[in-house]
C-alpha cells in the first residue's frame, strides 16, 4: 500500500502532491481514451493516434525526469 502511496505524495515532506495526483488522473483518463479507441472500435486506429498518446506519456515523462535533475529535486 506504501506504494501506491508514494505515487500521490512528495517525496521530501510526505505530504499529497497535487501535481502528482492531476498527472495520474491524466494519465488514467488518457490511456481509458485511447484504450477505448483502440479496442472498442470497428477500425483500427491509425498510426498518428499511436504517436500522438505516447509522445504525450512519454514527453511528459522525459520533461519530468530533466527537470528533476535541473533542480536536484527527487521525484
Amino acid at each position: 500500500m506504501s506504494r501506491i502511496i508514494e505515487l500521490i505524495t512528495d517525496a521530501g515532506t510526505g505530504q499529497l502532491s497535487h501535481t502528482k495526483l492531476w498527472t495520474h488522473i491524466a494519465y488514467c483518463a488518457a490511456t481509458l481514451a485511447f484504450l477505448r479507441a483502440t479496442l472498442f472500435s470497428d477500425t483500427p486506429p491509425d498510426s498518428e493516434i499511436w504517436l500522438i498518446y505516447l509522445g504525450i506519456v512519454g514527453a511528459h515523462n522525459v520533461s519530468s525526469k530533466i527537470l528533476s535533475l535541473k533542480y536536484g529535486a527527487s521525484k
